[in-house]
């Protein structure tokens, strides 16, 4: 049979064979891409997810204040100017006092290099905490309780002691300091510092001359030797040196302080007790074996300003 006989005898067959293809080929065609579409927009998804679930385990694991102190071998502080608990010479800036020297001998006894990383005002104290920059304010402040909404206080290295101070001269407070709580009474303050503390909570009644922030301490009795006050609230310690450039201008009113109070050597953030735990350590061996009895001394040979934390435990014989 040739090839015109064939071809006659099966006209269509060939193209009959190519439209069933076709057919074949278009009718699924459209098939393959729909279901491209969902399987791309499902992986597209499920990438979306990991990506947060990773991000969100990464965000939980940052590193902490304590990880990151024992992984440098560096405790970052942060320090307040407060006489003589930090002294900051004019000139050089090297920092000295009761609270610069015992936090250094804690990170001797800890094995870690202390870094005072940045000056912390009064009316912004734990910013640097909240933020990172610092691991640790080491500054040897009272604990408040609003100031233990924010921070985590170590236990205390000595106790404060507060008095009332005004003018050569003045007499009536020498009885007792609730005259104090009047409307007519003018208190010298600084933002954020203790004695503010002490006039809001005990006195008040009586009205506030506040100094700005940054100031020195001893700016408080300046305000009430020029009679812009009436009393300020302060240790012996950061009086001392106005006491002794102004004579005959101030003076501690009464026979006894106004409040005795604990002093912690350092805050850390709420949720660092490991570290809290590590610096408590350090301190407690300093309690014990007398090197902070020995740098307050150095400082205030009489005491005037601080009462030693009580050992816990008594020999008797």
């Amino acid at each position: 049979m040739d090839a015109a006989t064939q071809t006659s005898r099966h006209p269509g067959e060939g193209r009959g064979l190519a439209t069933a293809d076709r057919r074949y080929i278009l009718s699924h065609a459209p098939q393959t891409r729909r279901s491209q579409t969902p399987a791309f927009a499902g992986v597209a998804l499920l990438f979306i997810f990991l990506l947060s679930t990773f991000s969100a385990f990464a965000a939980d694991q940052k590193e902490s204040a304590y990880d990151r102190v024992m992984r440098t071998g560096v405790l970052h502080c942060g320090y307040i100017v407060y006489p003589p608990e930090t002294i900051k010479d004019p000139n050089t800036g090297k920092l000295s006092g009761t609270v610069i020297d015992t936090t250094e001998a804690l990170g001797k006894q800890l094995g870690l290099k202390i870094d005072w990383t940045e000056e912390v005002p009064f009316a912004n104290l734990f910013a640097g905490l909240k933020s990172g920059r610092i691991d640790a304010l080491c500054a040897g402040l009272f604990e408040s309780p609003a100031r233990a909404r924010e921070a985590l206080f170590t236990i205390p290295s000595n106790y404060g002691v507060t008095y009332v101070f005004t003018r050569v001269g003045d007499t009536r407070f020498d009885n007792g300091f609730s005259s104090i709580d009047d409307p007519k009474i003018k208190i010298a303050t600084i933002d954020g510092e203790l004695g503010q503390s002490i006039a809001t909570e005990q006195f008040p009644r009586a009205s506030q001359t506040a100094l700005p922030q940054m100031s020195d301490v001893s700016m408080v009795l300046e305000t009430v030797a020029t009679k812009k006050a009436d009393v300020a609230f302060l240790q012996k310690g950061p009086a001392k040196g106005f006491l002794k450039n102004n004579p005959g201008k101030v003076r501690i009113a009464g026979k006894e302080p106004l409040r005795a109070f604990p002093a912690p050597l350092i805050a850390v953030r709420p949720d660092e007790t490991s570290l809290k735990f590590l610096l408590d350590a350090g301190i407690r061996t300093l309690l014990l074996n007398g090197t902070v009895e020995k740098i307050l001394r150095r400082y205030d040979p009489e005491l005037d300003s601080y009462l030693l934390v009580a050992k816990p435990y008594e020999v008797s014989k």
